[in-house]
């Protein structure tokens, strides 16, 4: 996207980010009455080169998941499919906000790896805003935050996966 944000409408900007960026919620914002595969098509459907819903529900582990509705589905599963959904689109970016802070640290595991996979599948540069701090054990890069300002930038020599995180 040429030039700065000043020279670009808002329509400009929400079809950039409806193109470019997946976005993955803290609480899911599932449609209720869509099944998992109807939650994913709906941003297909909104995007230029999508992969299929059905590839990106088995990138997250839920292939066997398709038909059923958010309200059958636990909340890790809820959250695997906000990862399939964000991620169908193919996004240059992938927004991640605090996208493990309402699960247990097993189910908080599996979003990450389906997180994690997804980065090195698409590609998609990937940002996770946590306070977990262990989480930033997986990072290439850490920024530290305080007062609204960015206070630290680390380099991670050797990143860990999500299954050796201590939480």
């Amino acid at each position: 996207m040429a030039g700065s944000r000043a020279d670009k409408s808002e329509a400009e900007l929400t079809a950039y980010r409806r193109a470019h960026i997946g976005f993955v919620f803290q609480f899911y914002n599932l449609i209720p009455s869509l099944t998992a595969h109807e939650n994913v098509e709906l941003v297909a459907e909104s995007t230029t080169d999508p992969m299929s819903s059905e590839d990106a529900l088995a990138m997250v582990g839920l292939r066997d998941r398709l038909d059923h509705f958010p309200a059958e589905l636990s909340g890790g599963e809820q959250q695997r499919v906000a990862v399939a959904r964000a991620i169908v689109k193919r996004p240059d970016a992938l927004l991640c906000d605090e996208p493990t802070g309402a699960l247990d640290v097993e189910t908080g595991k599996l979003v990450l790896t389906a997180i994690a996979r997804a980065n090195r599948e698409v590609g998609s540069t990937t940002v996770v805003i946590t306070h977990n701090a262990a989480i930033a054990g997986m990072a290439d890069r850490v920024l530290r935050m305080g007062g609204g300002r960015i206070v630290s930038i680390e380099i991670n020599p050797r990143r860990i996966v999500p299954e050796d995180l201590a939480w």
